[in-house]
């Protein structure tokens, strides 16, 4: 009796394979764990996270998102900036694009993480006797793998593909709307452009005029009204010189901080014109392919594939969880085992019908945004051609009106040369031209304006290409 009680001291194998075991599973458990670097938000860290493009040269290989045939871009400053080309710039150059492309990388750790095995569960337990006739320490160890999570893994890995691919094509509609907003800056910088120069020109003429009627006054050749005439349109016109300066410089500085540059960097135009999508392919044409071309729809598609892998997903998750693996146990009385072990969940209360529920309506909402999205698109891209034929018959009938009002100016230039019309009649004719003049580029403008609004709902865009 006495000889077996003193079998209750410890087993020095025993000893030695337990602590082992605990060594091995320390050994896992860190390393699998990352590292921890602090960044502050500090002032470096924020200066270097800043946008900042070179003059020099642009390749716009982001641009490829948008169009992948599009060639090597190169934009020179010294060249001048084309609307096209703005619209290619202002894709790599955007600060909200660059703070926006982090989504990817989220998108894409999300896939990491979906398709990531689940970790094996190891177990490790000792009994010590305290009392009885126990021969040796007891000890359990047991690795099991759950089997829940095999099951749904393909689907998850599905979706969270899926998930990437709608992310990217998400980006890549912003940033096409970003490179035509950046093109519409460059046709109304072009059209303040035109203004001013009319402007300036109408100033020349009247500062002549009105130099000479006041040589006139003085000698009492003309009228004093006459005179005064001259001076009340010249003032107008340079009030409306410097309102279309102050607006070229606002616009010019928003456009700046769009293509990513800095407010003193300088930037010049081009004086190459380009073809504006004045004259748009046919409506069926545009309409036919309108789902193909949209970023967004595209996108939205791709989040209708993320739903539905979404809600296999969960209902493969009715799958009771359920763990299989192996043990090896030893008693106290010294018998050694080997064994299976197997753990399952009852379903009675919650068999993952809440989740199923939440993935079904997820996609149901996903398939009345695309089908909203896109009637939207498919009327808006009508309203648009319709409101383009419009607008070139009102530019038609103002350049009518403009030749009419030039013909006239022309008799009332004669007529007031022998003083037989008053001259604030013949300055008020005047003021009329200028701002029909005006009107025509305002008609050319929103026409252009039109046009990148089309290009922008039907996904129809020219990109530039490199020159070889």
């Amino acid at each position: 009796m006495f000889a077996r009680g003193a079998g209750k001291q410890e087993d020095p194998k025993a000893m030695k394979s337990s602590h082992r075991a605990l060594a091995v599973a320390a050994i896992i458990l860190l390393g699998g764990c990352g590292t921890y670097q602090p960044r502050p938000l500090d002032a470096a860290r924020v200066a270097k996270a800043l946008p900042g493009r070179p003059l020099t040269a642009v390749w716009a290989a982001y641009s490829r998102r948008l169009l992948p045939a599009l060639p090597p871009l190169v934009v020179v400053a010294h060249q001048g900036l084309t609307p096209a080309a703005a619209a290619v710039w202002a894709v790599v150059g955007d600060p909200d694009l660059r703070a926006s492309r982090a989504r990817v990388g989220i998108a894409q750790a999300q896939l990491l993480a979906a398709g990531l095995l689940p970790n094996p569960v190891f177990s490790f337990g000792v009994g010590l006797p305290i009392s009885g006739l126990g021969l040796t320490s007891a000890f359990r160890a047991a690795l099991s793998l759950p089997v829940q999570a095999l099951v749904t893994r393909p689907a998850r890995v599905a979706a969270a593909r899926a998930q990437v691919r709608r992310v990217d094509l998400t980006l890549a509609w912003q940033a096409w709307q970003v490179a035509l907003h950046a093109k519409d800056d460059v046709y109304q910088l072009e059209l303040l452009n035109r203004e001013r120069t009319v402007l300036h020109g109408e100033i020349g003429d009247l500062r002549e005029q009105v130099a000479l009627l006041a040589r006139g006054e003085r000698a009492r050749l003309v009228t004093a009204g006459a005179a005064l005439a001259a001076r009340v349109a010249l003032r107008r016109a340079e009030l409306e010189a410097v309102r279309a300066g102050a607006l070229y410089r606002v616009k010019l500085l928003a456009l700046k901080g769009l293509l990513g540059l800095k407010p003193r960097d300088a930037l010049r135009l081009s004086a190459q014109k380009e073809n504006p999508f004045r004259v748009p392919p046919d409506r069926r044409a545009l309409l036919a392919g309108l789902a193909a071309r949209r970023l967004d729809l595209i996108a939205l598609r791709a989040g209708y594939r993320a739903a539905s892998a979404g809600m296999r997903a969960a209902v493969l998750g009715e799958f009771p969880p359920l763990s299989l693996g192996v043990n090896r146990a030893r008693d106290t009385t010294d018998v050694n085992t080997v064994g299976t072990d197997l753990s399952v969940a009852l379903p009675i209360f919650n068999h993952n019908q809440g989740a199923v529920a939440i993935a079904r309506a997820n996609r149901r909402l996903v398939l009345r945004t695309y089908a909203a999205r896109l009637s939207d698109a498919r009327l808006k891209v009508t309203e648009l051609m319709a409101s383009m034929q419009a607008a070139r018959q009102e530019m038609s009938a103002h350049r009518q009106m403009l030749k009419a009002l030039l013909r006239l100016q022309g008799l009332y230039r004669e007529a007031l040369a022998q003083h037989a019309i008053d001259a604030l009649v013949y300055y008020r004719l005047a003021t009329q031209v200028t701002r029909e003049r005006l009107r025509e580029i305002a008609d050319a403008a929103r026409l252009d304006q039109l046009g990148v609004a089309l290009e922008t709902e039907s996904g129809w865009f020219d990109l530039p290409r490199a020159k070889t």
